[in-house]
């Protein structure tokens, strides 16, 4: 009896206590209660060797089952622009929960220099990131042109600047109010600075900075107007806190590109989900 019981790795006690019940269940003898200790009968040897057998069945059951989870579990490790992280996380949830039935996401939010480095060390599996350019270690899959405009509180009405809703506006009727500018970390900004040199008109710059949320705070507060894509104020637009206007220079527009590395298998799970990060930006 103790070497059954050593061998399920149990107490003697425990083990006798067990074949008890399972003989009322069983309705047969399966050990003999001596005065020197206890005898396994027949039938008690034969479901002793039938669990055991059990045992070992669900062991190898419960390592198949996590094999099979690991091998079905989806990582997804993607690189973001501080712009999107408002808005684009949850779109991307509900959008892989479509064609993924058990998928894991790590968002890194970063500027796209570091993006990109962080794409090419094989830290990140897909960047959506602006103006990307493919070279050796990066694939462009696709991208969506993003006009630069006008963001304003609600509080400016363009009409009162005889300026018409819905149409673009000349930049040089843009520097009539105070400006809050991205200052050289953020890529547009040499476009939009060079583009208001080219005006020769007077403005008021106000305030700079690198960072896309500040210049959307100092905005909201009214200390000034700025120049970001629709992408950078979807959750403002949303709420009605910010106003968009397109800026009539085509030259102002940003690239919204979705990549991923050259090393990166092109199989099946893969281009299902660029099509479906590509469904997203593109706002379909």
């Amino acid at each position: 009896m103790r070497k059954a019981a050593n061998k399920l790795n149990i107490s003697a006690s425990a083990l006798s206590r067990q074949m008890r019940i399972l003989e009322e269940d069983y309705g047969s003898k399966l050990i003999i209660r001596l005065p020197r200790g206890i005898e396994v009968t027949e039938s008690g040897r034969e479901l002793l060797n039938k669990a055991e057998f059990w045992r070992k069945q669900d062991k190898h059951l419960r390592l198949e089952m996590q094999r099979i989870n690991k091998e079905s579990l989806v990582v997804l490790k993607l690189g973001i622009m501080e712009c999107l992280s408002q808005t684009l996380p949850q779109e991307i949830e509900q959008g892989l929960d479509h064609i993924f039935g058990q998928y894991r996401l790590d968002i890194k939010v970063g500027n796209t220099h570091a993006l990109l480095a962080q794409l090419e060390s094989g830290e990140l599996d897909v960047i959506i990131a602006f103006n990307v350019q493919d070279n050796r270690q990066v694939r462009l899959f696709s991208h969506v042109d993003c006009p630069i405009g006008l963001i304003y509180p609600p509080s400016l009405n363009l009409a009162e600047s005889n300026l018409v809703s819905n149409t673009p506006v000349p930049l040089a009727e843009c520097l009539q109010w105070p400006l809050c500018l991205a200052d050289d970390e953020l890529s547009f900004q040499p476009r939009i600075y060079a583009e208001i040199m080219r005006q020769k008109k007077a403005h008021t710059l106000c305030a700079t900075s690198n960072s896309v949320n500040v210049l959307k705070q100092w905005v909201i507060a009214g200390r000034g107007v700025t120049f970001l894509t629709q992408f950078d104020v979807a959750k403002e637009l949303a709420n009605n806190e910010l106003c968009f206007h397109p800026l009539k220079e085509k030259r102002l527009s940003e690239k919204l590109c979705l990549c991923l590395s050259t090393n990166t298998p092109m199989n099946q799970q893969m281009r299902a989900i660029l099509v479906q990060l590509d469904k997203i930006i593109q706002g379909d």
